[in-house]
């Protein structure tokens, strides 16, 4: 059964310790959660970062409305970019987990979590490319498409990532 898309905004920030960084690991975390049977509900299509859902983006804001969850931007001091942190609100009427009612679910969200973003974005672009896309060489697409982010390891720590979650991609053409 799906459950309300806000609940699994605020259930997301829960299991990763009731504190989530960056609006780009909330949509990656959720499509991986997806990917390993979470079933949120959400519909994805490409965009800048990898896989996306707009119906993610407007649950944030069901979500903050209905006081799950809160959403606080901050800057960077290095260049002033803005970010979210977004922190789960414990209420007397929503106890316990909706969406992620499954143990192994909230642990694997934990995991996520502590991964670098960038990391994350590679192994969804990865998984989404193999299996949305269903490009054959999806390793040379990731490479064009995100250019310099899948070096210095990042891309085979993704790659790692998705084996450790049992959702490896196809071994590339």
């Amino acid at each position: 059964m799906m459950q309300e898309r806000e609940k699994a905004v605020a259930d997301i920030v829960a299991a990763t310790g009731g504190r989530l960084v960056s609006r780009v690991r909330l949509q990656k975390l959720a499509y991986l959660l997806d990917q390993l049977g979470a079933r949120s509900g959400f519909n994805y299509v490409y965009h800048h970062y990898g896989p996306y859902s707009r119906d993610l983006d407007a649950a944030i804001f069901d979500a903050e409305a209905d006081k799950l969850v809160e959403e606080r931007i901050e800057h960077r001091q290095s260049d002033g970019a803005r970010y979210s942190i977004f922190v789960a609100l414990s209420t007397a009427d929503s106890p316990g987990f909706s969406y992620l009612s499954d143990p192994m679910l909230r642990e694997r969200a934990r995991e996520m979590a502590a991964r670098p973003v960038t990391v994350l974005e590679l192994a969804a672009t990865a998984h989404w490319l193999a299996h949305a896309e269903k490009v054959d060489d999806w390793r040379a697409e990731i490479v064009r498409r995100k250019g310099t982010k899948t070096g210095a390891g990042r891309l085979e720590e993704a790659l790692k990532l998705l084996t450790d979650l049992g959702l490896p991609p196809a071994a590339a053409a």
